[in-house]
Order: structure tokens, then C-alpha cells, then sequence
């Protein structure tokens, strides 16, 4: 039995963009697949390039507070 794989829609990428666990750990990773969801549903026309922009500028501003919060979770809980 076979998963058959589904296309991204904006549901998949607000789950992933509120994943702090994943954001967390792999901050990088984090922000280029959002960036790779975003830029499918555009390339399926599932979103317009307004959404797009307004979903880039969201995984933008997400990845660039990363490592600040990393660091003072880091500093509150070193045993994290």
C-alpha cells in the first residue's frame, strides 16, 4: 500500500509555520521549506503573488527572530 503524496496547500504551511519544535531545531531547514511551500502553491496557482509575497515576508520575519529567541530560550533553560 502506496501513500499517495499530496499537494501543499496553505493548511500545510500555516501547520509548518506554527511548528516551534521544527523551528526551534532546525531554524534553516525550517524557512527553506516554508519558502518551498509557498512557492509550489503559487506554481499551482493555489495562491496568488500577493499571498505569496505576504507568506515569504511571514517565513522571513520568522527565520530572522530565530536565533535571538534560540539563544535567550537557551540562556532561561540551559537544560532544554
Amino acid at each position: 500500500m502506496s501513500e499517495e503524496l499530496k499537494s501543499p496547500d496553505l493548511t500545510t504551511w500555516q501547520q509548518m509555520f506554527d511548528d516551534q519544535t521544527y523551528w526551534q531545531q532546525s531554524p534553516d531547514a525550517h524557512y527553506f521549506d516554508l519558502q518551498r511551500i509557498a512557492d509550489d502553491l503559487l506554481g499551482q496557482g493555489a495562491i496568488d503573488l500577493e499571498q505569496w509575497q505576504i507568506l515569504r515576508a511571514k517565513a522571513d520575519d520568522l527565520h530572522k527572530d530565530a536565533p535571538a529567541v534560540n539563544v535567550a530560550r537557551e540562556l532561561d533553560d540551559p537544560e532544554a
